[in-house]
């Protein structure tokens, strides 16, 4: 019985077997590195910022046009801006630009105000008062998507924007154009995305 054991497992089948075990653990450990997708622990599903092939086609064909483009190749991502967005380094304002994240096929919406004190706070308001305020702390793809989506609600009311800028309430996004290129960057975004408005 003995003799039988031995016949099967040579000393060469055993040395082919730790040279491939230990070559399939190396190969293993080496690809782990190279992994780029990331753990989601912020309750929100990926697909709600899942582009398409069609969408990302679509925008980059025929809305890409109207965006300053800047290439993060550090990070792997596409920042759209609006071209015809306030720019000036004087007066407060509040843009948001697209993210389209190349490796995961997903696309973000960021704020981003000036100046850019945090927390930022908005207030909107009506003619007699004021309706509700909103605060955002900067954060994360999924902080900034959902403060997008609270500001975008509000913003749909028609209400009056201030920013608090070095403890002063200052009205913002007062002319028509601003505010249309601020539709015009959330139905882009949201058509990214796929999500009705």
């Amino acid at each position: 019985m003995a003799s039988k054991q031995s016949e099967t497992f040579s000393p060469e089948l055993i040395r082919i077997l730790k040279i491939f075990g230990i070559g399939t653990l190396v190969f293993v450990f080496i690809m782990s590195f190279f992994n780029e997708k990331r753990a989601n622990n912020s309750g929100l599903e990926p697909s709600e910022m899942r582009i398409t092939d069609a969408d990302r086609l679509y925008f980059r064909n025929v809305r890409a046009s109207s965006y300053d483009l800047e290439g993060r190749n550090d990070a792997k991502m596409n920042i759209y801006r609006h071209g015809k967005r306030e720019k000036s380094q004087e007066l407060p304002t509040l843009n948001f630009a697209i993210f389209l994240n190349r490796v995961v096929d997903e696309a973000y919406i960021f704020i981003e105000p000036y100046p850019e004190e945090l927390p930022l706070q908005l207030r909107f308001t009506t003619a007699e008062e004021v309706t509700s305020e909103l605060t955002f702390y900067g954060g994360n793809k999924f902080d900034h998507f959902n403060f997008a989506m609270e500001y975008f609600q509000k913003f749909e009311e028609g209400v009056q924007l201030q920013m608090k800028v070095q403890d002063e309430w200052v009205s913002i996004l007062e002319e028509e154009k601003e505010r249309d290129i601020l539709k015009t960057v959330f139905s882009d975004y949201f058509r990214l995305i796929n999500k009705p408005k």
